[in-house]
């Protein structure tokens, strides 16, 4: 139903996937030993890097747009498909695998684009970003387990009558 408590996780899953187009998911500091001060920052539109506050390099980010786009279509699709749970655990299960994928590609371009990546480098941010992409995955997986369990529900009690 509408009304249960995995729309509200798949609702926040749409929610996060927003925040995490908007903010710097990594924001990595590396100050050089003539002065210079290199600063990249992620998210999943754009990649940035400026080179003592002044913006030399911005590339648009079509593979993480494309992931993050149809991750919020699907969780859409899934929150207004309620009466049918068979769908809806397929879709579920569609979709932690888009963001899985989508954590996996963020990875990869992160690595690529940086050199010398090191997580001592990050800023707290990017903390807060990394957490989001780890809730975010724990919240599809619990909505999987809320949608099963209303089935089995309705299943057992199909067989009581």
């Amino acid at each position: 139903m509408i009304q249960r408590i995995q729309s509200v996780f798949l609702a926040l899953i749409i929610i996060i996937i927003a925040t995490l187009c908007g903010i710097d998911v990594l924001h990595l500091v590396y100050v050089e030993p003539d002065k210079k001060t290199t600063e990249y920052f992620l998210n999943l539109f754009y990649f940035n890097v400026k080179v003592n506050g002044v913006l030399t390099e911005s590339n648009l980010q079509l593979p993480l747009i494309i992931l993050a786009s149809v991750i919020m279509g699907l969780s859409v699709y899934t929150l207004v498909s309620f009466k049918n749970r068979i769908r809806q655990m397929q879709f579920t299960l569609i979709n932690l695998i888009l963001i899985i994928l989508l954590i996996i590609t963020f990875s990869v371009k992160a690595i690529l684009f940086v050199p010398n990546f090191s997580s001592d480098k990050m800023m707290l941010n990017s903390v807060w970003g990394i957490a989001l992409f780890i809730f975010c995955l724990y919240l599809i997986i619990r909505v999987y387990y809320l949608i099963r369990k209303d089935e089995d529900l309705v299943r057992s009690a199909d067989r009581i009558r």
